[in-house]
């Protein structure tokens, strides 16, 4: 296989795809160079989908957030060249947090809860960018003074955070981590969380094969969503996910790309 990663990767992510057997050749169009890998310069993504022709990629990863707004999935889609990324509809998990919640409450995924009138503190102020922690009314009322962005006010959820790493392939869904010794409550919860969020991604028909990580968090004795990152974001993020994992990576991209994920076990 021939490997296109678009934006700067991780070097655990170059590892990975090196230490695989269906490797051929990867390349890099990112805006650094590494010595390690040819790079690919491009400036506009019509000149980068000629040059991934060229090169007879087989399967495109995009890590540069940027290009969802440019419809770098259509357009890779047009031309028939396999891309793992989220589209810009559902980009919307991590930039439109109102919409979020309102998606997760639709199928009784646990998030945190808005509040009018808090009662109890600390609370937290959100807006689409920031989170801030307010301790008492006063403090609330000061702190929403100084805000140019909307917000709105949720309850402070305390407790262990964890973040599962999930590939979805447009019909099935891939999650590579799990918590670290879980109790039997915990165990359970989690399984259940997995089983809504598959569901919720495909009765949402949800158009796009790409990887997101959920940030969790184990609270009131269960797992509540905090917020949902795009992509493969972090060191930590595909590190713990491959650590996890035994199934050759690019094994795991070609099924996903044939939408034959829910066939690796």
């Amino acid at each position: 296989m021939n490997i296109l990663l678009i934006g700067l990767p991780f070097n655990n992510i170059i590892e990975a795809i090196q230490r695989s057997n269906l490797l051929d050749k990867v390349y890099i169009a990112g805006t650094e160079h590494l010595n390690t890998v040819p790079n690919i310069e491009f400036k506009t993504i019509p000149e980068l989908i000629q040059k991934a022709k060229a090169l007879q990629i087989d399967v495109a990863i995009n890590l540069d957030n940027s290009l969802i707004s440019e419809n770098i999935c259509e357009e890779f889609r047009r031309n028939k060249i396999n891309l793992i990324s989220v589209n810009k509809k559902w980009m919307n998990l991590e930039t439109n947090r109102l919409a979020t919640k309102q998606l997760l409450n639709h199928y009784a995924i646990n998030n945190s809860k808005i509040l009018k009138l808090p009662l109890k503190f600390p609370v937290l102020i959100k807006t689409e960018n920031s989170e801030i922690l307010a301790d008492s009314m006063q403090d609330l009322t000061h702190k929403l003074e100084g805000l140019e962005d909307k917000a709105h006010i949720e309850e402070f959820l305390t407790g262990e955070d964890f973040d599962l790493l999930s590939l979805w392939d447009g019909k099935n869904i891939y999650n590579f981590n799990s918590f670290p010794n879980p109790t039997e409550v915990q165990k359970d919860r989690f399984d259940l969380f997995k089983t809504k969020l598959s569901f919720m991604l495909s009765d949402e028909k949800a158009d796009f094969t790409g990887f997101f990580t959920t940030h969790l968090i184990w609270a009131k004795n269960d797992w509540y969503v905090k917020s949902f990152s795009i992509g493969v974001n972090s060191e930590i993020d595909i590190k713990s996910a491959l650590a996890e994992t035994k199934t050759d990576f690019l094994y795991i991209l070609n099924s996903a790309i044939y939408q034959k994920l829910n066939e690796i076990r």
